[in-house]
């Protein structure tokens, strides 16, 4: 696979000749959609001064044999004026040493060349990206385990990917919504590379709660899917606290107790704690009450903790400024044991079975969180 940074091409002339089948709806008032010198040649009359040839010094020859591609059937559906998308395209960012972006197929491309620490930065964007998800309050629909794939929820931004809000759209009334969903995949390729792919999977948008095109085109998927990956890179970028991104990509303080997404030797996913066995586990304890795991039985020497869990309301979450863990009330078996950076937290379900991906890594980030607060 090569992944090339994308390189653009002027597609007014285009508009020009045929239309292209390329236009959003009159959305309004989309001010980067809008041509710099306004429309007033849509009013304007066609010149009707004759022709002259000078014959001495040109010798022009005229045919009738021409061929005018129709791109509409109707003249009057013909895409002018204010239905022209001008709109320039989105570059994506390439902060990530060694990485290179792209746009193919209509999707949305970082890859980062193959290293020693391949597995840590595929786990690393993972990670990361259900950090942002929950930031950008985008809720996880489903979640395909086998091919490091997670499917989102509704998201609901203006054209510039900015969120919006209710309030937001109570308060002005010209502000056109755009809702989109999108499938994420993090995965290494053939040569060992490092690839995040995102795909824009559903498009809405709406004026004044009406809604006015839920067509996505190849310039909308592209443009959307290209605004989310942009969006995640900076938030990636700008979470490295007190860091900088470099080539290991986060450089933090070594006395701090990060939390991050791992797998255990048996391919469990769980909790990476960047801290001692020792250190850890009273505290883990100590803080499984707090967010409402009861303890039932616990055994240091092989890192069993059983608990009942007695879920909380939104608002307790919320206080505490981590996402909700998902999970129902049940009883859970929490299991921690050594790992290369310190310790690693799996879960189980109340048959003693692994928690499944799909819940796991909704519960992920909001217990991630919680255990970071604690431990630091």
């Amino acid at each position: 696979m090569k992944f090339m940074r994308p390189a653009f091409a002027a597609a007014s002339f285009c508009f020009l000749l045929s239309g292209c089948n390329f236009y959003l709806a009159d959305l309004l008032h989309d001010s980067p959609r809008q041509a710099n010198n306004g429309f007033n040649y849509l009013s304007s009359e066609p010149d009707q001064k004759q022709f002259l040839v000078d014959d001495e010094k040109n010798n022009f020859s005229f045919t009738d044999r021409y061929h005018i591609r129709n791109e509409n059937k109707n003249p009057e559906d013909a895409v002018i004026g204010r239905s022209v998308d001008i709109t320039s395209p989105v570059q994506i960012s390439g902060i990530f040493p060694h990485s290179a972006t792209t746009i193919r197929d209509n999707h949305a491309y970082l890859r980062i060349s193959p290293g020693d620490n391949a597995g840590e930065i595929e786990n690393l964007l993972l990670e990361r990206l259900l950090a942002y998800l929950g930031e950008k309050d985008i809720s996880v629909e489903a979640v395909d385990a086998a091919s490091h794939k997670i499917i989102t929820g509704w998201y609901s931004s203006d054209y510039s990917f900015g969120k919006l809000t209710v309030k937001k759209l109570e308060d002005d009334d010209d502000l056109v919504e755009y809702r989109t969903k999108y499938a994420v995949a993090v995965n290494r390729d053939s040569s060992g590379g490092v690839i995040m792919d995102v795909e824009l999977t559903n498009f809405k948008s709406y004026h004044d709660a009406r809604r006015v095109y839920a067509e996505a085109n190849a310039f909308v998927q592209n443009r959307f899917a290209s605004l989310f990956l942009n969006d995640y890179i900076s938030s990636f970028a700008s979470r490295a606290s007190g860091g900088a991104v470099g080539a290991d990509y986060v450089v933090s303080d070594p006395s701090y107790y990060s939390v991050h997404l791992g797998k255990d030797p048996n391919g469990q996913y769980g909790w990476v704690i960047t801290g001692p066995f020792d250190s850890v586990w009273p505290r883990f304890i100590k803080m499984l009450p707090k967010y409402g795991f009861a303890v039932l039985f616990q055994e240091k020497i092989r890192g069993i903790v059983d608990t009942n869990y007695d879920e909380e309301d939104e608002e307790f979450f919320q206080e505490q400024g981590v996402d909700n863990f998902v999970i129902e009330d049940d009883k859970y078996r929490f299991q921690m044991g050594v790992h290369s950076e310190g310790a690693i937290i799996t879960i189980f379900d109340n048959s003693k079975q692994p928690l499944n991906d799909d819940l796991f890594l909704k519960m992920y980030s909001g217990f991630a969180k919680a255990l970071e607060k604690e431990l630091n």
